[in-house]
C-alpha cells in the first residue's frame, strides 16, 4: 500500500509548512513538559488565508485571542514549523498539538468532516486503509477533536482542560 505522506512531504507540501499551528493551553503544557522549556510558541496576527474558514466560522472566535493574534508554534525564516527536522517532527506523536494530530482530517466542534482534499490521502481509493496503518482511524480523529475543542472550549470560559 503506497502511503503518500512520504511523497507529500519530498515535494514540500507537509502540514508543517508555511503554517500556523495553534496551540492550546494544553498542548502547552504537554510540549513544555517534553522539551523542558515555554519558548516554543509565539503570538502572531492571523494570515490572511487564516481569516476566513469558511467550513467553521465558530473556529476563529474560539482561537483569537484579545489584541487578534493567535498563540501558534514558532516558525523559522522560511515558516515552517520549528519543531520540524529533517527526519520529521521532533515531538512524539502523543505530544504534538492536537490540530497536528487530527491532520489530514477537517473538523468542526460538530464533528469530523472528512479528509482535506490537499491531502493526497484524500485522492487514494484505500485512505481509510492508509489512516488506519498510519495509525490515525477516524475513531481516534474524533477523540483528538473532542478533546481539541474540549481544551479551547475551557480555556475561553477561563478554566482548565480536564
Amino acid at each position: 500500500m503506497n502511503v503518500p505522506c512520504v511523497t507529500c512531504a519530498m515535494a514540500g507540501g507537509s502540514c508543517c509548512l508555511n503554517r500556523q499551528i495553534i496551540l492550546t493551553t494544553g498542548d502547552i503544557e504537554r510540549i513544555s513538559q517534553f522539551v523542558g522549556t515555554r519558548e516554543f510558541y509565539t503570538m502572531e496576527a492571523p494570515e490572511s488565508w487564516y481569516l476566513e474558514p469558511s467550513y467553521d466560522p465558530d473556529w476563529l472566535p474560539l482561537v483569537m485571542k484579545p489584541g487578534n493574534v493567535l498563540r501558534v508554534l514558532k516558525r523559522n525564516r522560511e515558516k515552517n514549523c520549528e519543531m520540524l527536522t529533517d527526519k520529521g517532527c521532533r515531538l512524539p506523536f502523543s505530544i504534538r498539538p492536537l490540530i497536528c494530530q487530527l491532520h489530514p482530517y477537517m473538523h468542526t466542534e460538530k464533528g469530523i468532516l472528512g479528509v482535506d482534499e490537499s491531502c493526497p490521502i484524500s485522492k487514494e481509493k484505500e485512505s481509510n486503509a492508509i489512516l488506519e496503518q498510519l495509525d490515525m482511524p477516524l475513531v481516534k480523529a474524533r477523540e483528538w477533536q473532542k478533546k481539541l475543542y474540549l481544551e479551547l472550549n475551557s480555556e475561553r470560559n477561563g478554566m482548565a482542560a480536564r
